[in-house]
């Protein structure tokens, strides 16, 4: 009873901070239709513009038990509570663009109930060691490759790719295997080269790189379910003789003799590794990569490079929605960083060719990603429940939703600009002669 009541109170002083909290509300239109005290009632915030492109979200709120949620963890508080169905949202992309765009308001909820999950926070996060980064891989990319394929394009590449900006309507597959061209061009890959892709996924770098140069490729990855499935394609394009896929950590990766890699690829990889092994994955490469002409390229999600401080600074102190559910133990860098950590990590002998952005290419794929998971969810389901056995209603409802949460709110990340992605090309410092690059 006393549980009961204390509950209570902290419901009702988390309700009218939230709704104070809203009044101050500049970016964006946000009515609220409260379900949660056995009548409805409705509030309306922010701007009255009639503005088209100004973001307009109607929130339900069905229980009392998603006001508290929020207030002490807005992030993942707002998304557990929309995964258990406390709340309802018309849109969730423009729900996050408007809190992207209230940032200052909002913060990460209130300070005081903070506490403890903050606390939790310092007293439990892990170091991303190999022990850790197996496990984390394998909570998202081990979950089914049939959920994979429901949503991906078929040659199920699951990161940034490259739109032609003049075909509205071309499909995803093409602007995937554009991407991948991209990088095969980047790093001047030849017939005779081997080459390493670090966290390949389900192969199809290698295999793309293997038909088009004729080159040998190594795969690396730590989930058992991309080695398999991969394993599977690699021998339907009877390339067996030309790629191999290998379950093993970038830190304890054979260095082929005598010279190593000649050219290593990474994508979609670097957000993974953690900040305090940056340094280490670009001196893992360094070490790996052929020390007269090697070439490598990488690829990954970063942070605006004026929104790193403010981005980590704030959200390190408490949970996300992506820590727990989607990517633990990831960490986004600005570019500034990864150039930083390739130069140390390196020891200078690694110098940067080119970076590209490429990350307003992002926001249309999620949002494509999103409707085919949307469109696809009946076979999803059928497919997940026979790979993983019985689960609740309610679980498999917050199994679903937990997708949808994360696709929009990445959409509105890239589409606010807070995050990018970008190509990193580097090279092994030229020595000038006779018959280099450029005659003398």
């Amino acid at each position: 009873m006393l549980e009961g009541a204390i509950l209570s109170h902290l419901s009702a002083f988390s309700r009218t901070y939230i709704l104070k909290t809203l009044s101050g509300l500049k970016y964006g239109s946000l009515q609220m239709v409260m379900k949660d005290q056995g009548q409805e009632t409705s509030r309306t915030f922010g701007s009255t513009s009639k503005d088209p492109n100004m973001p307009c979200v109607t929130l339900v709120i069905n229980n009392s038990n998603a006001w508290t949620r929020m207030s002490i963890n807005l992030d993942l508080g707002f998304a557990e509570a929309f995964m258990l169905g406390e709340l309802e949202c018309d849109d969730l992309v423009s729900l996050v663009s408007i809190y992207i765009n209230n940032w200052k308001l909002f913060g990460t909820g209130n300070v005081l109930l903070q506490i403890i999950p903050r606390v939790q926070k310092w007293l439990f996060t892990q170091s991303n060691d190999s022990e850790r980064a197996l496990k984390n891989v394998s909570a998202h990319y081990d979950t089914s490759n049939s959920l994979f394929a429901a949503f991906l394009s078929p040659d199920m590449s699951y990161s940034c790719p490259i739109w032609d900006v003049n075909r509205q309507d071309e499909p995803l597959k093409d602007a995937q295997r554009r991407k991948v061209h991209n990088i095969i061009d980047k790093a001047c890959i030849r017939k005779e080269h081997h080459v390493l892709d670090i966290g390949g996924g389900w192969a199809f770098l290698a295999i793309e790189a293997v038909k088009k140069t004729g080159c040998r490729v190594t795969v690396i990855t730590l989930s058992v379910e991309q080695k398999d499935l991969g394993e599977q394609r690699v021998r339907d394009a009877g390339l067996e003789d030309r790629i191999e896929i290998l379950l093993c950590d970038y830190r304890s990766t054979p260095k082929p003799s005598p010279g190593g890699f000649d050219r290593i690829v990474s994508v979609g990889m670097v957000e993974h590794v953690g900040e305090e092994y940056l340094e280490t994955y670009f001196s893992e490469i360094s070490r790996l990569l052929n020390p007269d002409d090697g070439v490598m390229v990488v690829q990954g999600i970063t942070v605006n490079n004026q929104t790193p401080q403010r981005f980590h600074k704030t959200r390190s102190k408490v949970q996300t929605f992506i820590d727990k559910y989607i990517f633990p133990g990831g960490y986004l860098p600005s570019v500034r960083q990864l150039i930083d950590c390739l130069d140390t990590g390196s020891a200078g002998a690694l110098e940067v060719e080119c970076v590209q952005s490429i990350g307003p290419h992002y926001a249309k794929a999620l949002r494509l990603w999103r409707e085919n998971f949307l469109a696809n969810w009946e076979t999803i389901k059928v497919l997940y429940l026979k790979e993983r056995g019985s689960m609740s209603p309610l679980d498999l409802e917050a199994f679903r939703r937990r997708w949808i949460h994360y696709f929009s709110y990445c959409e509105a990340g890239f589409r606010a600009g807070i995050l990018g992605d970008h190509v990193i090309t580097a090279r092994r410092p030229q020595v000038l002669t006779e018959g280099g690059i450029v005659p003398l």
